[in-house]
């Protein structure tokens, strides 16, 4: 699972993903590079090791991969960079377009809004998210609620208090999950 981080900048916040999985997907593929240039070196023909270089590569794919909002307060943007490595695409959004951060919570697998989250099949997912004055919105994150763990409720907080939009949440976290014998 990849997960976002917040970060206090000099001239604002950013909201990217962990440091922790770039890290971990950089040192597995150097790790697959290293053994892989091993085995060659040993005799072995790279045809009869094809998955390991398809490990590689997209443990390489995750290494380079980048999700990142950076708030701007000086020049008052917020820009959205999306790809791998340099190659992506940038889009920055001025905060007068930025009607308020929303935080929405949903059950996956549900068509019912009133819908009770259980241990198996419908999952609690929180939704970080900007939204504009044309009622357009774009989704910064969607994860568990459970996985969160009150992370994305905390940034959605951070990224409020330093850019002054406006804060919208449709209800607390609510992780208490009535459990019977029945759901196990």
């Amino acid at each position: 699972m990849i997960r976002h981080v917040t970060r206090k900048r000099k001239n604002g916040i950013s909201f990217t993903i962990s440091p922790f999985f770039t890290i971990i997907c950089a040192s597995f593929f150097l790790y697959l590079v290293w053994g892989l240039t091993y085995s060659v070196q040993d005799g072995i023909p790279l045809s009869s090791m094809w998955h390991l270089l398809v490990m590689a590569f997209l443990a390489l794919i995750g290494a380079l991969y980048r999700d990142s909002w950076y708030f701007d307060t000086e020049e008052k943007t917020v820009t959205s960079f999306f790809g791998f490595g340099l190659i992506g695409k940038r889009v920055a959004y001025p905060f007068d377009s930025i009607e308020r951060i929303e935080l929405t919570h949903f059950v996956r697998g549900a068509v019912d809004k009133e819908a009770k989250p259980t241990r198996r099949r419908l999952k609690a997912m929180v939704v970080l998210s900007l939204r504009f004055d044309e009622d357009t919105v774009k989704d910064m994150e969607i994860i568990q609620e459970k996985s969160s763990g009150g992370r994305t409720e905390s940034a959605a907080q951070s990224i409020s208090a330093v850019t002054g939009l406006g804060l919208f949440v449709d209800r607390p976290r609510d992780l208490d999950l009535n459990v019977g014998f029945k759901e196990l």
